[in-house]
């Protein structure tokens, strides 16, 4: 698990396997029946595992290929104060040559809302009927 480096002292170090377990916990409501498909992918490294600021907010990522070159894919992220690290997030896929960055969002009104700085726009509407 990759961690951004923008953490405070903490006088409790938490191992990495403590922290993975932390993220995994806080994402799953987010990856709901994806949460084993997507640890398997970040362990085979497709995705990558994020801790921000102080392990306040966690983000899977993985890179793709889409018709406009690169793009980042924020597959889920949970936790607190994710304002600041989405335009850390931005800065960053930016710098490594992304064209574009997409979400996916059980609450796109929310999402829509807190990211209108960044320019998201709907793009997408998935439908699932549970057989």
């Amino acid at each position: 698990m990759a961690n951004s480096g923008r953490g405070g002292d903490c006088c409790l170090l938490a191992t990495e396997k403590e922290i993975e377990a932390l993220a995994w916990e806080k994402l799953a409501p987010a990856l709901g029946d994806d949460l084993r498909t997507i640890i398997s992918e970040v362990h085979q490294g497709k995705a990558q595992l994020i801790a921000w600021g102080n392990n306040e907010f966690f983000t899977v990522l993985r890179g793709e290929v889409a018709a406009n070159g690169k793009e980042l894919v924020i597959v889920a992220a949970a936790g607190k104060n994710s304002l600041p690290h989405l335009d850390t997030i931005h800065t960053q896929a930016k710098a490594q040559g992304f064209a574009s960055v997409r979400l996916h969002t059980q609450r796109p009104e929310a999402m829509l809302r807190m990211g209108k700085r960044f320019g998201y726009q709907k793009a997408e509407t998935i439908l699932r009927a549970v057989l």
